[in-house]
C-alpha cells in the first residue's frame, strides 16, 4: 500500500510541475543563460478588436415616431435626404440636462451626438439639442 501512495504523490507532483510549464516561456541565450517569462492571458490568448472612436454627427429632420423610455425617449428623424435616424434623447446623455425637451410627431428637430449603426440602422446618442 505504501508504494502506491508514493507513486500517487510522485504523479501529482509531476502533473503540478507540468501544468506550471504551460504558463512560462523559456529562452536560452548563446551564453547558456535561461530567461523565463511568465505569460498572461492578455498577451497570449485574447484577440483584442480595435473599437473605432465614436463619430460625432449633427442631423436635422422631422420627427416621424417616438418611443418613450425610462429617462427619455427615442425619436425617429427623417432628413431632407430621406435618411432615417433613431436619436436617443435622455437627461443623462445630454451635456447640459437643461436642454432636454419633449417633441411631438411632425416637429422639426436638430441634434448633435455620437453616431453609430445597429443592424444597418443609423443611431445617434444625443449630446446636444440645437
Amino acid at each position: 500500500m505504501k508504494p502506491n501512495i508514493q507513486n500517487l504523490a510522485m504523479l501529482s507532483a509531476v502533473i503540478a510541475f507540468a501544468s506550471c510549464e504551460s504558463h512560462t516561456k523559456k529562452t536560452i541565450t548563446e551564453s547558456g543563460t535561461e530567461i523565463v517569462k511568465a505569460r498572461t492571458p492578455i498577451e497570449d490568448t485574447i484577440n483584442r478588436e480595435t473599437i473605432p472612436p465614436l463619430e460625432t454627427k449633427t442631423v436635422e429632420g422631422t420627427v416621424t415616431d417616438i418611443n418613450n423610455g425610462k429617462d427619455g425617449y427615442t425619436a425617429k428623424l427623417e432628413t431632407k435626404e430621406k435618411e432615417i435616424y433613431a436619436v436617443t434623447i435622455s437627461h443623462s446623455n445630454l451635456k447640459n440636462h437643461e436642454q432636454y425637451k419633449t417633441v411631438k410627431i411632425g416637429d422639426q428637430l436638430k441634434v448633435t451626438g455620437d453616431y453609430w449603426k445597429l443592424e444597418n440602422e443609423n443611431q445617434i446618442t444625443v449630446r446636444e439639442i440645437n
